[in-house]
């Protein structure tokens, strides 16, 4: 008898675990990618890196892409039903569990389709709308952050073709860093060490973007810092030095392998750990959500802000990997720890 019910008590036990291992079906993830501007190439970059090394075991992906006029399948070549974002194969519909958004540029850097997941509740891996847009826009995250005491560099905004006048020119001095206001990747900036090479920067941020800033040349060494959220507590990561082969930290030296980046940074311990204390702050205020990037330089002994990057690259040559690798995540592990702090999480507390 005994026998009998320690037999039917181990089958139970059997069949428990072999159920529970059948209702734990792989999540179905999107990951979209793309875009509508210059910054395409490095989102593929990205998409590759996440397709590549998010676990496999507990995750089903499927590349969407989106272009101005078509959200489309990149494997099937299958239109996105926009009404629900799902995929009509084979007679069903796929749902996605989530969605790891890795577009640089709009329409994701720039908060607008966060909006549209945020209606059909549907998860996804970045800040949302408002902080998406805010960061986006170098002097809004200037402006908001300035009463926080974040230190940052002198600047100048400018819109609609219009120029710096002399009098604003010399509380800046020469040289200066000319950008688009809303573009990332380095594409639109230049240095100008005089008045002919200022309107001529000018005039290539122009090219960008109707905004744009003239910012004080801050001499000193680069540095970035990623944030991540890990169990609901801000998690600053190692902070990287970045050493630009180029004159500064622009697209070849970004992309093209032409900057020698050192993780973590040869930095006295006090100033690596303020580094990270203002990254974790930052990411705090502004209210972010997934994976954050914090660009610093170090300027006659004191950090200053340059920006806040809320869809940092993935691609090999990028900064966030290299932070995580030295944390003591592998590739597979921090991209676990985005996935399940920006979806799962939320789609638990939903």
């Amino acid at each position: 008898m005994l026998k009998t019910l320690l037999s039917e008590v181990k089958l139970f036990t059997l069949w428990g675990k072999i159920t529970a291992q059948c209702n734990m079906r792989k999540k179905q993830i999107a990951i979209v990618s793309g875009g509508f501007s210059e910054e395409r190439v490095i989102s593929m970059k990205s998409c590759d890196f996440i397709e590549t090394w998010l676990d496999s075991t507990k995750y089903e992906t499927r590349v969407v892409l989106i272009d101005r006029n078509r959200w489309y399948d990149r494997d099937t070549g299958i239109d996105v039903d926009k009404s629900d974002f799902s995929i009509p194969i084979e007679g069903t519909k796929l749902i996605f569990d989530g969605v790891c958004l890795i577009i640089h540029g709009p329409p994701v850097e720039d908060g607008q389709i966060q909006g549209y997941f945020n209606l059909l509740s549907i998860p996804h891996t970045t800040c949302d709308t408002f902080t998406s847009s805010l960061c986006f826009n170098k002097q809004a995250t200037k402006t908001y952050l300035k009463p926080f005491n974040i230190p940052m560099g002198n600047s100048i905004f400018l819109t609609r073709g219009a120029l710096p006048t002399t009098t604003e020119m010399k509380k800046l001095g020469f040289p200066v860093f000319v950008k688009p206001n809303c573009h990332g990747s380095s594409f639109g900036i230049s240095k100008a060490s005089n008045e002919s090479e200022l309107r001529d920067s000018c005039e290539k941020a122009y090219q960008y973007d109707r905004e744009i800033l003239v910012e004080e040349f801050l001499e000193g060494r680069e540095f970035s810092c990623g944030v991540v959220q890990h169990r609901g507590n801000t998690i600053p990561l190692p902070v990287t030095e970045i050493i630009p082969k180029t004159e500064f930290f622009d697209f070849a030296a970004k992309y093209e392998k032409m900057s020698e980046e050192i993780t973590p940074a040869e930095l006295p311990k006090e100033i690596s750990d303020e580094c990270r204390e203002i990254s974790g702050r930052i990411y705090d205020l502004l209210n972010c959500r997934g994976m954050v990037r914090v660009d610093f330089i170090l300027h006659r002994g004191k950090l200053k802000v340059l920006e806040v990057n809320t869809v940092p690259g993935l691609s090999p040559e990028s900064i966030i990997p290299a932070q995580a690798k030295a944390h003591g995540w592998s590739f597979s592990e921090f991209l676990d720890v985005v996935v399940e702090e920006t979806i799962l999480n939320r789609e638990e507390n939903a």
